[in-house]
């Protein structure tokens, strides 16, 4: 009989392969290697690809992505098996990244098809982020029962959202290619002058967006220290987020491949952040079976 620890180790694993894909989707795009393999699902005709550096990180992320897809199959059959009748939101849960995977795939294709619309792109990531966030939740609602933290959820619900429309605001700067006039941080006029002109306009309000949210991330991770079963959590997040302000402040400034595609990462990583803290401050509770329920009620006073 398979059990829930087991089902929890896949799971994270699950999870862990998800955002790798992710990282390397960035590295695909900052290196300009979105069309190493103009044909899909086969890379220049044949199942491997040619000896090219930009076909070789395109295949890697697919043939990551082959793997995750694998994982993810095992985690919505283990859910399943393991939580069906203890706690069936894990297996919907787990069932609802298999739903957005395959669209993931389908809309993989459009985009290679459509030779890399900025839109197409955007849409593409928000789904991957997506995913992510129902495999971060069918591992963290796996976790054993537990109250959660009752004061929290509004406000770490909102984060997690302001979070995830942050990344996509950055996405869309990158899409745009509007970061290419702004080389300088925190500002784009000299670096400590306000300029809107422009293309430098959706920069400015992208990084007065992260000026704005990124407060609120940081008082919600140092809201979650105080907590002992979202501490772990909290630390990790403030950690990611003030590398990520360097990582964005060097993307800004040289415009290196090296920065850009961390910055990716590790924006993801702040999202995946936020999102286990909203997640752990909900309840885990199992279900009771119905025989039991009966019995207890038939149970003399």
């Amino acid at each position: 009989m398979v059990s829930a620890g087991l089902f929890r180790r896949v799971a994270f694993t699950t999870a862990f392969f998800a955002y790798l894909q992710i990282a390397l989707g960035g590295l695909v795009r900052v290196t300009g290697s979105g069309l190493g393999c103009p044909d899909w699902p086969l890379c220049h005709g044949r199942p491997y690809p040619p000896a090219d550096i930009h076909s070789i990180i395109e295949y890697s992320h697919r043939s990551v992505g082959t793997l995750t897809g694998l994982l993810l199959i095992a985690t919505v059959v283990l859910a399943w098996l393991v939580f069906r009748q203890q706690r069936p939101l894990v297996a919907w849960l787990a069932t609802g990244s298999l739903v957005a995977i395959a669209g993931e795939g389908a809309l993989g294709g459009v985009v290679v098809a459509n030779e890399l619309a900025p839109w197409l792109v955007l849409i593409h990531l928000g789904l991957a982020m997506v995913i992510l966030g129902f495999l971060l939740a069918t591992a963290l609602m796996s976790l054993p029962a537990g109250a959660g933290v009752p004061g929290l959820r509004l406000w770490t619900a909102l984060a997690a959202a302001a979070t995830y429309v942050l990344l996509l605001t950055g996405s869309t700067v990158v899409a745009s290619n509007a970061d290419q006039g702004c080389h300088s941080w925190p500002l784009c006029g000299g670096g400590f002058s306000i300029d809107f002109g422009g293309a430098n306009a959706f920069t400015m309000l992208h990084r007065g967006a992260v000026l704005v949210i990124g407060i609120l991330i940081v008082y919600i991770a140092i809201t979650a220290l105080r907590q002992p079963t979202l501490r772990v959590a909290g630390l990790a997040t403030l950690v990611v987020f003030a590398l990520q302000v360097a990582v964005g402040a060097g993307a800004g400034i040289t415009d290196a491949p090296f920065f850009n595609g961390m910055h990716v990462a590790i924006a993801t990583l702040v999202w995946a952040g936020m999102l286990s803290i909203a997640l752990l401050a909900l309840p885990r509770v199992d279900r009771v079976p119905a025989f039991s329920q009966l019995a207890v009620e038939k149970r003399p006073a």
